[in-house]
């Protein structure tokens, strides 16, 4: 815990000295949430007229392709990006041309991962088409490893206007590439295997549209090829643990598509990607105001104030989690008739499945308001540890919920690994000096009683 006196400080971003870093916060939280809602909206929509062209087999595949594709990425995500909003030298130049080299260099070598673990992966699912969607969308491993890092410089600065106006323009193209190759696949009544495809040409448009916006939207110098010792020893030391970090994310987030399709094969998995989808709504606005907003003036303040970062931390987590819990209440009450009222008898099921992963959420989002704290002080080696922990306890979790429940109790024990992991967790932020039980441990009653009340009605 921090010094109580602390919190007897006047309101550390509305100080004299730093109005410069409360209109760069509020600015860039507007921006990211407003084009959140809006993200969400088209997203939606766009689901709404898919599940009409497509059938859950379809779905399955498509959330299976996509796991790959996530995974594939966050494995090109060495932390260069976290390296340059967290770091002192951010602004040279030599460190950023280091940086952007490093992730062209990882870009190729996924590439060539895709292409080598696309025949075992086809065997494993049986599913003979991943032969060919792996190294076709791995191919936006190569593209993304080239996007210039003025991106990253406009986040740090907090200027999220020009980066949320990006990735808008990107979905939009993306899903419009998307929905016309599925209403010409639905038109001609062509197999799963090949509607498949227009989710593949559109995460390349998108892809590539990242890429050019990058140079030709953003203002600063563009970047070339660059490797400094000192640049890449720092990018090593920070980044060694943030590669791990990331893959163990990607397991503990998106592990469950990988493991459900064998245990319960591809069509649940399609039912399951739209409760699942639906439910991460309001986990997704914490994630990406903490990334885009939060982190940087986290980083901010302990570079010039840590003193004040206990403080700013608690208010931004209240505020965060009361967002997530009004979002998820609605869920948890209102799931069943939602997915009725946007989705045909065929995915009636997703209505449970909703309830109980909204549920499970409002103890799991505690951990997401604390990481970005951790990587603003550099302590990335801690987020490995719970990574850790926290992908043991869903495996976990999936494996006994499927052998005493099958499909419910998959669901069940997935939901509240949570529950089992947290205290691990608290261990590990009391040690840091930000564990906030006065935040945590209302939530956590809070949310016991409501499962408790759940279940018995």
């Amino acid at each position: 815990m921090t010094d109580p006196s602390t919190d007897k400080m006047p309101e550390e971003l509305s100080k004299p000295q730093s109005p410069s870093l409360l209109r760069r916060v509020l600015k860039g939280a507007s921006w990211t949430l407003g084009g959140h809602l809006i993200s969400q909206g088209i997203r939606l929509g766009s689901n709404l007229i898919l599940s009409r062209l497509l059938f859950p087999e379809a779905f399955g595949l498509m959330a299976l392709v996509y796991t790959f594709l996530s995974g594939l990425t966050m494995l090109s995500d060495t932390g260069t990006n976290l390296n340059i909003v967290q770091s002192k030298r951010g602004d040279d130049q030599a460190f950023l041309n280091t940086a952007w080299t490093v992730d062209c260099i990882r870009g190729i070598v996924l590439w060539l991962l895709a292409c080598v673990i696309s025949v075992p992966a086809a065997s494993f699912y049986q599913e003979p088409i991943l032969m060919a969607l792996l190294p076709v969308v791995g191919l936006t491993l190569i593209i993304s490893g080239f996007n210039s890092n003025k991106v990253v410089i406009a986040n740090r600065n907090l200027d999220l206007k020009r980066v949320t106006i990006l990735n808008l323009t990107v979905q939009i193209l993306s899903i419009l590439i998307t929905l016309v190759g599925a209403w010409v696949a639905n038109a001609i009544a062509a197999p799963r295997d090949t509607a498949v495809w227009a989710l593949v040409l559109g995460n390349l448009t998108g892809s590539t549209t990242y890429l050019i916006m990058s140079y030709t939207y953003f203002p600063g110098k563009g970047n070339q090829f660059q490797l400094e010792r000192e640049a890449l020893g720092e990018l090593f030391r920070f980044g060694r643990w943030i590669f791990l970090s990331t893959l163990l994310t990607f397991f503990a987030f998106q592990g469950s598509n990988l493991i459900i399709p064998r245990l319960l094969g591809v069509a649940f998995l399609g039912i399951y990607s739209f409760a699942s989808n639906l439910s991460q709504v309001a986990s997704t606005i914490v994630s990406m105001i903490g990334d885009r907003v939060l982190f940087p003036s986290y980083a901010e303040l302990h570079r010039d104030r840590p003193e004040r970062l206990y403080r700013a931390l608690r208010r931004a987590r209240i505020s965060l989690l009361a967002v997530h819990w009004a979002i998820a209440l609605f869920l948890i009450f209102f799931g069943q008739p939602l997915i009725n009222i946007m989705y045909d008898s065929r995915y009636a099921d997703a209505g449970w499945m909703l309830q109980i992963l909204a549920l499970g959420s409002l103890v799991s989002i505690l951990e997401s308001t604390y990481s970005n704290v951790l990587l603003a002080q550099g302590k990335s080696f801690l987020l490995t540890v719970m990574m850790v922990m926290q992908m043991t306890f869903q495996i976990i979790g999936i494996f006994a919920g499927y052998h005493l429940g099958r499909e419910f109790g998959l669901l069940v024990g997935l939901a509240f690994a949570g529950w089992a992991v947290y205290p691990f967790q608290a261990v590990i932020y009391s040690r840091v000096s930000i564990w906030q039980p006065e935040v945590d441990l209302p939530v956590i009653a809070l949310a016991s009683a409501l499962a408790v009340y759940v279940f018995a009605f």
